[in-house]
């Protein structure tokens, strides 16, 4: 038994002993710590390290068990890219190899790096801007998800090592900042094993290299115009891209924005805010407009932004210096002016269109892309075409209000004699219920034509008729409502005359091209015929002709007996001369 117990103990020293002197002649390689340090968020949105696992998914070179060679490669993912978009990786660190397998890492020529496996977002950055650099890197294009549309995913089988993810295109409008994905082994040190981590990084995501902040998620500016108020008017109805006033009113409006993030990768943006005005609207006093950012007024000059404005007054452009764009990149930007709505308004549904559009620069190669958002301002007319010249079947005229007389004969060009009871000539005010008044006189088929109304309560009143007619001075309530769509455009409007509804007007809008009117309603129908005014309040006139007689029974009967008196007392003072004569 005590030999028994001597051997295994010197069997166990033996094997102690091999296993020290394997240690001490292996192989010393590079440094081997795995460049596999993409981020992910946690529940709250905190950026955290994530470590390379102590396995990984098998790469395209084999399983456990083969060794590592040049050729392996393992899937590189990149989540939530605009479809269309061009994704390119280039490598900045690449693995080193041996006949043993792998053994380390070393910096692909020309890029610099303090530390390869640990490199910093300024260095990354600096890389992702460095155009010549980027040209003689390895790089590999990764390829969307097929049939993708809208926000989707991209990927590529790339080697091991460290990539920079640029994306870029013309037609996309998010701002990407430059991405790293890291693709490693998941064994250390050379070996039989070239198993490879996939690696998989979220452009719409914040992120972090070894705990140390890199980049901004990728970011979709927009632009939202609105209208904050108006004459006389509120937007307590909470639309704010629709409303209605009269002609000669002003409209406040409202820009806001966002300088786009821009990472270190950017060195020259272009960050553009215009807007150009419609028929009818025109801009007030350029002295009005005030330009704030991160809530600070700004004003123009050659380190902030540059003001123009066209001649007519129908557009302006703000052009923000690439130096102070990238300083303030992500903050706030707020545009306020005012607008007067002019003669050349349209009137009904033909609105009254202000665009607001921002140009940014969105990927590091100088790429620009173009967003933009509108507001819809009308005003209203009565007895008036529903949408300007428009040639559309559904370009009706409307038929609110009608001077009406008597049966008369009127001879029409094609010299035609028609009877009519319509009635030109007649004279009318309309005041609205702040005391501004509209005059109007009726036209040969008798309507009464208003324009430039906003909605409201007007009192409709005859101030002078036609000649040989009595005046009809009744005051006559006239009320205009108007409900909108969402996104501000004209949904209906009503008049109401006398208390009683002449008609309601609804549109129906292109569903692939904001604000085109493809037809509208009328409630109920007009047929353009003026002889049928089943939904047309009447005013109606009386000939003077046709008033009864009242009074005396007249001068005639005095002025005949005065006149025969005066020849019968002739007559007897010529008797009564020849008598004397004689």
């Amino acid at each position: 038994m005590k030999k028994i117990k001597k051997i295994l103990a010197m069997l166990l020293a033996v094997v102690m002993v091999m296993g020290m002197c394997m240690t001490v002649f292996a192989e010393e390689g590079d440094n081997t710590t795995a460049p596999g340090t993409e981020s992910s968020n946690d529940a709250d949105g905190t950026p955290e390290t994530v470590a390379p696992p102590a396995t990984g998914t098998e790469g395209s070179g084999g399983g456990n068990g083969t060794k590592p060679v040049e050729g392996d490669k393992a899937t590189a993912t990149v989540n939530n890219v605009e479809a269309g978009a061009t994704v390119t990786a280039y490598r900045i660190v690449e693995p080193t190899y041996n006949d043993k397998g792998f053994t380390g890492y070393k910096l692909a020529e020309g890029v610099t790096l303090a530390n390869m496996l640990e490199p910093t977002s300024d260095e990354v950055t600096g890389i992702a801007a460095n155009k010549t650099l980027l040209a003689t890197l390895t790089k590999e294009t990764l390829s969307a998800l097929e049939g993708a549309a809208g926000l989707t995913t991209y990927t590529a089988k790339l080697n091991a090592g460290y990539w920079v993810v640029i994306v870029e295109g013309s037609d996309i409008q998010e701002v990407y900042n430059p991405m790293l994905i890291g693709i490693y082994y998941s064994v250390e040190g050379s070996g039989d094993d070239n198993t490879l981590v996939n690696g998989t990084v979220d452009a719409n995501s914040n992120w972090s290299l070894n705990s140390t902040p890199a980049y901004a998620k990728s970011e979709k500016p927009t632009i939202d115009k609105k209208i904050t108020g108006s004459t006389g008017k509120d937007t307590s109805d909470g639309n704010e891209s629709g409303n209605d006033v009269a002609i000669g009113d002003t409209v406040n409006f409202e820009i806001d924005t966002v300088i786009p993030s821009y990472s270190k990768s950017y060195t020259e943006v272009t960050v553009k805010i215009k807007d150009s005005m419609g028929k009818g609207l025109t801009l007030a006093d350029p002295a009005n407009l005030v330009v704030k950012v991160n809530n600070v007024k700004v004003e123009a000059g050659e380190a902030t932004f540059t003001y123009t404005e066209a001649g007519d007054k129908k557009s302006f452009e703000i052009s923000f210096a690439s130096a102070y764009a990238l300083a303030h990149s992500g903050e706030k930007v707020v545009v306020t002016y005012d607008a007067v709505l002019g003669e050349d308004a349209g009137l009904n549904f033909d609105a009254n269109t202000n665009t607001a559009k921002l140009e940014y620069t969105n990927d590091p190669s100088g790429e620009a892309n173009e967003i933009e958002d509108k507001t819809y301002t009308y005003t209203f007319g009565i007895d008036a075409n529903l949408f300007g010249s428009d040639g559309s079947g559904w370009n009706k005229f409307t038929e609110e209000l009608l001077k009406t007389g008597e049966v008369r004969k009127v001879i029409l060009e094609s010299g035609e004699e028609v009877e009519t009871i319509t009635l030109p000539g007649a004279e009318f005010t309309l005041t609205r219920a702040d005391g501004k008044t509209y005059t109007t006189v009726s036209d040969e088929n008798g309507y009464l034509s208003f324009t430039g109304l906003d909605a409201g309560t007007y009192t409709l009143q005859e101030t002078k008729a036609p000649e040989g007619y009595s005046l009809n001075d009744t005051k006559i309530p006239v009320e205009i409502t108007a409900t909108y769509n969402e996104d501000g455009t004209l949904n209906s409007y009503t008049i109401k005359v006398n208390n009683e509804n002449t008609s309601t007007y609804t549109a129906t809008y292109d569903a692939n091209e904001k604000g085109k009117v493809t037809d509208i309603d009328c409630t109920p129908e007009h047929e353009n015929d003026w002889s049928d005014v089943s939904d047309t309040h009447e005013i109606k006139n009386t000939k003077l002709a046709a008033l009864p007689s009242t009074g005396g029974i007249g001068t005639t009967i005095f002025t005949i007996g005065g006149c025969a008196i005066m020849i019968i007392a002739a007559g007897l003072f010529f008797a009564t001369r020849r008598k004397a004569d004689k």
